[in-house]
């Protein structure tokens, strides 16, 4: 009795690893967004107060559409940008990763430093978090393909 290796979820020799940069930018972006609307929701289900007092001294809430905005924008920018950076030499993909990554962490100290209430300072730091893994999963998709 002899076994065949199964040859069903194999992939098909001409496929690369890795993702498409607009692929991977897209679903970095949409997980990093997402992921941060659900710890707003969870902010509120926890009873932080999601307000913060803005330059001018007045108090504004967090809302779902400035956790999108702030999530999706950054993200997007430096992703484009490192994308492109990497036309010129395919080794700035990794410098991103470290960078982009270690850029993402350490604005997780600015939320803590709030004047609000200690829930909804841990909620907006996590969300800073959070951005840390989707800066090195959609770069490193997009780095595993230009290697291949």
């Amino acid at each position: 009795m002899s076994v065949q290796p199964s040859t069903e979820n194999a992939a098909p020799p001409s496929a690369r690893p890795g993702s498409p940069w607009w692929r991977a930018g897209a679903v970095g972006v949409a997980a990093a967004v997402a992921a941060n609307l659900l710890l707003l929701g969870a902010g509120h289900l926890l009873g932080a107060s999601m307000t913060h007092p803005d330059p001018s001294g007045a108090t504004v809430g967090v809302t779902a559409g400035g956790v999108a905005l702030a999530s999706a924008l950054p993200l997007a920018l430096g992703f484009a940008a490192a994308v492109a950076l990497s036309l010129l030499w395919k080794g700035f993909l990794r410098t991103a990763q470290i960078v982009g990554t270690a850029l993402a962490l350490l604005s997780a100290v600015s939320p803590l430093l709030l004047d609000t209430d200690t829930p909804t300072r841990v909620v907006l730091a996590l969300m800073h978090v959070v951005l840390a893994p989707a800066v090195w999963l959609s770069i490193a998709a997009v780095r595993r393909r230009a290697l291949s």
